[in-house]
């Protein structure tokens, strides 16, 4: 059962990315550095897999069916055994990483028809969501979800912690937001306080 959940994220990292970029609204600098996390991802598994057998090799381990013996420490041929295996992930890695090379083309396409557009206006389009930067524990996205959907915030952390405990994987979905999400943009009342609170 734990399974589903694991292939759920291996399927999910590219697209994942992908998002990232779009609702971050990155530069192009940006938009090649997660291009190429994305091609390394999807080439991973094999590097994995390549590295095991130069493990077995530098070590003396001796492959025997799908598993690997080594003289000493006997552990490492378990562990040569399943980096050996991981090529096996390619099946999931490399459609993520298409996926995730489309969508970054894609945000960075529509980035670049933004700027165009708001170059001539003042200002930048403002995000969908933000994270809140009150009242915020680690992230501000429970703080951000109690806001947007008008409940009580502790409500919504009890909510997400019994998520993340009862449902594997669901800790990646809060990483991603906090990843994907900006944090609400300070106006320019909290600023000129926070100063003036300083003298």
């Amino acid at each position: 059962m734990i399974y589903l959940p694991l292939i759920g994220i291996f399927l999910l990292v590219g697209p994942g990315i992908a998002t990232i970029a779009f609702f971050r609204r990155l530069s192009t600098r940006w938009h090649l550095f997660l291009l190429s996390l994305c091609i390394f991802y999807g080439i991973s598994p094999f590097l994995m897999t390549w590295g095991a057998f130069g493990l077995a090799n530098h070590f003396g381990c001796s492959a025997e069916a799908v598993r690997f013996r080594c003289p000493s420490p006997i552990w490492l041929g378990d562990v040569i055994s399943g980096l050996a295996m991981a090529h096996w992930l390619a099946i999931f890695a490399i459609p993520s990483a298409i996926l995730g090379a489309i969508g970054l083309l894609i945000s960075w396409v529509l980035q670049h028809r933004r700027s165009r557009s708001t170059d001539s206006t003042s200002g930048e389009t403002p995000a969908a969501f933000y994270r809140s930067h009150r009242h915020k524990v680690i992230a501000g996205v429970c703080s951000a979800l109690a806001q947007t959907w008008h409940q009580p915030l502790a409500l919504i952390r009890i909510v997400t912690v019994v998520l993340a405990i009862v449902i594997p994987g669901f800790i990646f979905l809060y990483l991603w937001c906090w990843l994907a999400f900006p944090i609400e943009p300070r106006l320019p009342q909290q600023v000129y306080a926070k100063g003036d609170s300083g003298k």
